[in-house]
């Protein structure tokens, strides 16, 4: 990132007044580094979006996102890929699993298009899967797997590279699984922004910021 810090914000990931319209209006959030943010609230589509510019995937109409006291909202597309592929893992809606390759080379396969060898990133991808009990079918098809191996490996892949920030679409996992990724990022000291709107997720997060109104509600956790 070429940009110079903002700000001394202890925040890892901080967004001001983000307006993206017609889905969110004025969000302030700031979340620190090795916890929990589940977005919540009635409606899928405004936790989705906010989740997607809070992670650089889309950008805000107005308003600021930093991350780690860069703004990420100011920096070129090829720099906001080099944060998303880096410092950032991501629980994609439809898995985005490629069916030729075999579960370790899906789980290193991030890694690749960041830039680290091959050799690197599938002793990376084996350790991650030894963690989510995925060892024994590494060298499967995703065909071969099961609906619960799949959810599994998507969330081995979001970890592999042992990101700063994991972002996570919960409908699109079971809540087991959830469970697992905060678990294993709690154990490694990733912080997790989670949409979701299953009350047991919702609370095991530090931090709650409840979407669907004009003004966002945030509830911390006692």
């Amino acid at each position: 990132m070429a940009a110079a810090p903002e700000h001394t914000s202890t925040a890892l990931l901080e967004a001001r007044g983000l307006t993206t319209f017609p889905q969110l209006f004025g969000v302030d959030f700031a979340l620190a580094g090795g916890t929990v943010a589940a977005l919540d609230g009635p409606s899928r589509e405004p936790k989705t979006w906010l989740l997607q510019v809070l992670a650089g995937l889309r950008r805000p109409d107005s308003g600021t996102v930093l991350f780690d006291g860069v703004r990420l909202d100011a920096l070129a597309d090829h720099e906001l890929r080099e944060v998303r592929q880096r410092r950032f893992g991501f629980v994609f809606a439809d898995g985005m699993l490629v069916p030729e390759l075999t579960t370790a080379e899906n789980c290193a396969l991030p890694q690749m298009l960041a830039g680290a060898e091959r050799e690197i990133a599938v002793h990376r991808a084996d350790g991650v899967l030894r963690e989510f009990g995925l060892e024994r079918v590494r060298d499967r098809f995703p065909g071969q797997l099961s609906a619960a191996q799949i959810e599994r490996l998507t969330v081995a892949r979001a970890m592999a590279h042992r990101p700063n920030v994991i972002f996570a679409d919960s409908p699109e996992l079971t809540a087991s699984t959830t469970a697992e990724l905060l678990d294993a990022a709690r154990a490694h000291g990733i912080a997790v922004v989670l949409a979701t709107a299953e009350p047991a997720l919702l609370a095991r997060a530090e931090q709650v910021l409840r979407l669907g109104a004009r003004t966002p509600e945030l509830a911390v956790a006692a």
